[in-house]
């Protein structure tokens, strides 16, 4: 059975959304990959803040809250071994050291939150 954890980060202040993006393409995620590679898959989502919803709540005519992130990221596993495999990576002190360091550079530090989740789809849906 697959494992998926999900992330929501949010840019360092002063950096833009461009910038975020690249770094996070081209730097993280290969030093995230290359210490972590017991993740299977690594996808981003990352918001459009010239969507509809999301520019309405900006600008305060929208209900709901402004979103307090810009990227939405899925981290999946094949299996409970490769799960625990990352777990252990992230108890090593080097590898949260290289991390943490490269974090700084990008991320706003008060918005890392990570949740292990499952998926549901409804029975016989297509997509």
């Amino acid at each position: 059975m697959k494992i998926k954890s999900v992330v929501l980060l949010r840019r360092k202040p002063g950096t833009t959304h461009e910038q975020f993006v690249d770094y996070y393409e081209n730097h993280h995620v290969p030093l995230a990959l290359g210490l972590m590679p017991s993740i299977s898959r690594h996808v981003r989502n990352y918001v459009d803040h010239s969507s509809l919803t999301t520019a309405r709540q900006l600008s305060g005519e929208g209900s709901g809250p402004d979103p307090y992130f810009d990227v939405i990221t899925e981290v999946w596993f094949d299996d409970e071994a490769a799960h625990a495999a990352f777990r252990t990576a992230l108890s090593n002190p080097d590898v949260v050291r290289v991390l943490q360091e490269d974090e700084d550079r990008f991320l706003d530090p008060f918005v890392k939150q990570s949740f292990d989740v499952f998926e549901s789809e409804p029975r016989g849906a297509s997509v």
